[in-house]
């Protein structure tokens, strides 16, 4: 049986075997983490909306190469997301381990937007080693497709 986040506005299912990681006081509460059962993890953030993307893919850039050695950067296209979205793959090694991140930036649904003020973007970021990043990418894109699916089906109800 899957277990489901509901938060911030973002609502999704993922695997009962991954664990939902505390947040920190200072971190707030439009975000969640979710570790895997071989150390990866996958977040949910809300971005202020004072932050670009560029912005946003630039921190994230500057902060692995400040942990990490050689880190290769490249936008990706994902057949899910829509033109106004953005995903990037990093990717470097750490203790002979070949480690797979990824960020994408997306429009959040409106129930996000409404409990954030100053919201921007959804920030979705998933890390792993390269093998339990490959096994488990089927279960991240199904959340981002959860994510999406709920923006489509708030564009899709009828106005009062």
């Amino acid at each position: 049986m899957p277990a489901t986040f509901e938060g911030f506005g973002i609502r999704f299912l993922y695997p009962e075997n991954w664990t939902q990681l505390p947040r920190e006081e200072d971190e707030g509460d439009t975000g969640v983490t979710l570790e895997m059962p071989g150390g990866g993890f996958v977040s949910l953030e809300m971005v202020p909306v004072t932050r670009t993307d560029d912005i946003v893919i630039e921190e994230i850039s500057q902060s692995l190469r400040e942990n990490y050695d050689d880190v290769e950067q490249e936008s990706i296209d994902l057949s899910l997301l829509s033109d106004d979205d953005r995903a990037w793959d990093f990717r470097f090694y750490y203790l002979d381990l070949l480690v797979v991140s990824r960020a994408v930036l997306m429009e959040p649904p409106m129930a996000a937007r409404q409990t954030t003020p100053l919201a921007g973007r959804l920030l979705f970021q998933a890390q792993a080693e390269s093998r339990e990043f490959d096994a488990n990418e089927p279960v991240m894109m199904a959340i981002i497709k959860q994510v999406l699916d709920s923006i489509e089906s708030e564009e899709s109800e009828p106005e009062v």
